[in-house]
């Protein structure tokens, strides 16, 4: 029987919920800003305030010797002016943070126009009623990488194979239990991921889930059950429907060990132009044996062949380590469970959850600590490219980060391994010419506090992607950089790159050298 499609809404209305979402995450902000006299009042003695919100305006110069990023190396200069404003929020009502700056660019050569760059990073969640019904909201506006094989820029300024991408979820949900020991969740879902590039699709995925389960305090059997369904829709590719049902069986081995045994049945066009039903089998292992470690393993038995979802996290005082491997299909960027392969802040945000619990203290701490030892929160571990369908994914991480009393360590190594599920349509990307894309490196980053005003940090990054057909691309990146502060809000850096660059559309090299100067309000 053909599942029912939900309706794909109109750019314009696509538009409007985009618009819809930063309205009610403004408003959000707006009623709990009231919260906070300023900036400093978390410092204050008495009770911490439920909001800190932090506004800031970044002026500064970068001189590159290969701004065309060809052969042909042409300089550039290129002044920069960015405001922004970061906010965390922690009330009844809503939780969550939004960082966002608006940068404009001049281009003194024009080797890229001059334009205005967007950056937004953003999780909500509003508890709308009763602690009943629940939004989730979440955006990521960056600049992405258009191909794998594409050139790439030291220092991120240049527009080739540069992309804005906007990312977002809106997700309405109820929640509570009935029967005394039955929880339950019924959930909608909207996604959308817009580029500025027409050479990718922009996609929209909605869907519909039901979960039920019941787990007793005090027993050692539970169950679960989960249903969905949606409809994703590529602008350059084929549109697809799924559906799936799933039951388990929850095992509480110990207090420590909970092991749930999974059975079911999905429904989809993703691989097939005519919908194909799935037997669906698996198999989650959840072990915490204390506060700082823990272990998760999660296999399963699916449409594409086997996937999995590993899990490696151990804490000290001053360290983080973790392991993931997870092999799994991704529709887009903002996709429940999609791996991401990590942020400076989220890596510090989670070395720090134990010790600091409070999460508006642990996120001003955090960004404090980044800003100091002057390396960018929003860094990536690897630079990801766009896509125009659903992928079949493999991503391994090894993260480790080492705090001293003044310096810190970061270490990461990854690799990833992708396939386009959908081999009938073409999208129009990377998989038009590749069965296969792998990318694979590692970075290392190290920061020390030379005095309590001033720090020193370095940096070097060796990344490699190389594509069934043969396209490949072989970087390597290697950055110094001092930062200092002027006076308690003000600060300045400066940042010397190189980069060199060995890949199928020749071999060249970048040298560029930053400095900026940033106000905190």
């Amino acid at each position: 029987m053909k599942t029912r499609r939900i309706p794909v809404p109109s750019a314009l209305a696509q538009r409007s919920a985009v618009f819809a979402l930063g309205a009610l995450a403004a408003a959000a902000l707006g009623t709990v800003a009231h919260a906070q006299d300023s900036v400093d009042s978390a410092d204050a003695p008495g009770p911490k305030p439920s909001v800190w919100i932090e506004r800031r305006v970044t002026v500064g110069q970068t001189l590159s010797t290969n701004g065309n990023l060809s052969t042909n190396a042409r300089s550039e200069q290129t002044t920069e002016v960015t405001p922004g404003i970061r906010a965390v929020f922690n009330t009844p009502s809503v939780q969550g943070f939004i960082d966002y700056s608006l940068s404009a660019l001049y281009y003194a050569q024009g080797t890229s126009g001059n334009q205005f760059r967007n950056s937004l990073n953003a999780n909500a969640k509003v508890n709308a009623w009763d602690n009943r019904a629940f939004i989730d909201l979440s955006g990521v506006v960056s600049n992405q990488a258009i191909s794998a094989f594409g050139p790439q820029s030291v220092n991120g300024r240049s527009d080739t194979n540069q992309s804005e991408t906007a990312s977002f979820r809106f997700s309405p949900y109820l929640r509570g239990s009935f029967a005394g020991d039955t929880d339950y969740e019924l959930r909608y879902s909207l996604q959308t991921a817009d580029t500025d590039t027409a050479a990718r699709s922009d996609i929209t995925d909605q869907s519909v889930s039901m979960r039920l389960g019941s787990r007793p305090a005090g027993q050692t059997l539970g169950w679960s059950f989960n249903a969905s369904s949606g409809a994703t829709d590529y602008s350059r590719g084929r549109d697809t429907e799924s559906s799936s049902a799933q039951g388990g069986l929850i095992v509480a081995v110990s207090p420590q060990l909970q092991v749930t045994l999974l059975a079911g049945v999905e429904s989809n066009d993703i691989i097939t132009l005519q919908k194909q039903s799935y037997n669906t089998a698996g198999i989650n292992v959840d072990w915490r044996p204390s506060q700082n470690t823990r272990v998760f393993v999660g296999l399963e038995d699916r449409y594409f062949g086997n996937g999995h979802n590993i899990t490696l996290e151990h804490r000290t005082g001053r360290t983080l380590w973790s392991y993931t491997d997870s092999k799994g299909v991704a529709n887009n960027p903002l996709q429940e469970g999609a791996v991401s392969l990590g942020t400076n802040f989220d890596f510090f945000d989670q070395q720090y959850q134990q010790l600091i619990p409070d999460p508006i203290l642990r996120a001003r701490f955090v960004n404090d600590l980044l800003q100091f030892y002057n390396l960018p929160a929003d860094a990536l571990a690897v630079q990801n490219f766009l896509s125009s369908s659903a992928t079949l994914d493999r991503v391994q991480r090894l993260s480790v980060a080492l705090s001293g009393i003044r310096s810190v360590w970061t270490l990461s190594v990854y690799r990833s391994d992708s396939s386009r599920l959908d081999t009938i349509v073409s999208g129009g990307d990377d998989f038009d010419f590749n069965t296969d894309i792998e990318q694979q490196g590692w970075s290392l980053n190290y920061a020390h506090r030379m005095t309590p005003l001033t720090s020193f940090n370095a940096g070097l990054t060796n990344q490699k992607s190389t594509g069934s057909s043969g396209l490949n691309l072989r970087s390597t990146t290697a950055s110094v950089g001092l930062g200092t502060r002027l006076s308690r809000r003000t600060s300045a850096s400066v940042q010397l790159q190189r980069g060199n660059y060995n890949g199928s559309s020749g071999s060249y090299n970048d040298t560029a050298i930053s400095g900026f100067i940033t106000h905190r309000f």
